[in-house]
């Protein structure tokens, strides 16, 4: 439904401007996407809609039909957004991540809440394990956490009452990522022994394996002697440190291997679900989540927390 919305506001412009290049700079996105809106609209409607001519999009016969109505609905629309911005509180969202989620979660709300919050900025900042201080003193708004919020030795400072916690999901999916070059991607199938092998990088989750890794509980059960080079809490460190060495890491979010992926000279491969199941027999897979002080809950907009709790799910699931 939210796309199909977006559709029609570029039909209503595509018509009243001929011109997908106005378009694209008015809603801030590519000459691409506005070319996929109308196409689904295509598919929708079996008709064509606009014919493009050296002079621009000019609408079929079908498309005047369709103008008046998808007008009003746009307006409607941009009515109710407008009353939804007043009813807007919190004018400035914190939201607390970790590395993995950095480099495609800001983006992803700017292009999902621009239109439906248009008053609301976003400030993304790193996580810690101590992040329920910045959430109890009004520092952060949202906190993603990966384990469940339990309360206990760690969480027991003042305040921490004021704390809501809301579970999202469990991670599902581990990317192994190297040096492209690395004699690790010889192999026919990526197995944690021949992973062991070689120099490893952890890469930092506050409040999961920021004291201890999954894989270096596998490799002590295993017997095996793991050389952990580095604990990073950033993916440039992380990029830069498998870019001047034969280590290897892993990345638990799409984004993050999407990421490393975009650099000449790393490779990222998914491992496989018997050997992510290996991974975690012993230590269970991160628990998303997401925390935020009880009483500005209600004042948080709440299409800003779906799109982060379905961002999350996406990000972490196999399929």
């Amino acid at each position: 439904m939210d796309q199909e919305i977006r559709a029609f506001f570029v039909f209503k412009s595509i018509y009243e401007t001929g011109s997908a290049r106005l378009v694209a700079e008015m809603y801030n996105i590519s000459q691409s996407k506005v070319s996929r809106y109308l196409s689904g609209l295509r598919d929708l409607y079996a008709n064509t809609l606009f014919i493009r001519k050296k002079t621009g999009f000019v609408p079929t016969t079908r498309a005047h039909q369709l103008y008046p109505v998808i007008n009003q609905m746009v307006s409607l629309t941009e009515n109710l957004i407008q009353q939804n911005s007043r009813d807007v509180e919190v004018k400035e969202c914190v939201i607390a991540v970790p590395p993995t989620f950095s480099v495609g979660l800001p983006d992803y709300l700017e292009k999902t809440l621009k239109l439906i919050y248009p008053g609301l900025s976003f400030a993304v900042k790193p996580t810690r394990r101590g992040i329920c201080e910045d959430v109890v003193k009004g520092n952060v708004s949202i906190a993603v956490t990966h384990r469940e919020c339990t309360r206990t030795a760690d969480c027991s400072k003042q305040g921490v009452s004021l704390i809501t916690a809301e579970q999202v999901c469990d991670g599902g999916v581990i990317y192994v990522v190297a040096a492209e070059s690395h004699p690790l991607w010889a192999q026919d199938e990526l197995l944690l022994e021949d992973i062991a092998q070689y120099p490893f990088v952890v890469t930092q989750l506050p409040g999961f394996n920021d004291e201890e890794d999954p894989f270096e509980v596998f490799c002590a059960k295993q017997e095996m002697n793991l050389n952990v080079t580095q604990r990073s809490a950033s993916l440039a460190t992380l990029l830069e440190s498998l870019m001047q060495s034969n280590a290897v890491s892993f990345l638990g979010t799409v984004c993050a291997a999407e990421f490393m992926n975009r650099f000449p000279g790393m490779k990222v491969m998914a491992l496989s679900e018997a050997e992510f199941a290996r991974l975690h027999n012993r230590v269970s897979p991160p628990k998303y989540g997401l925390i935020c002080r009880l009483d500005r809950r209600e004042k948080i907009p709440p299409m800003l927390i779906t799109a982060i709790k379905s961002y999350i799910m996406e990000q972490v699931n196999a399929n």
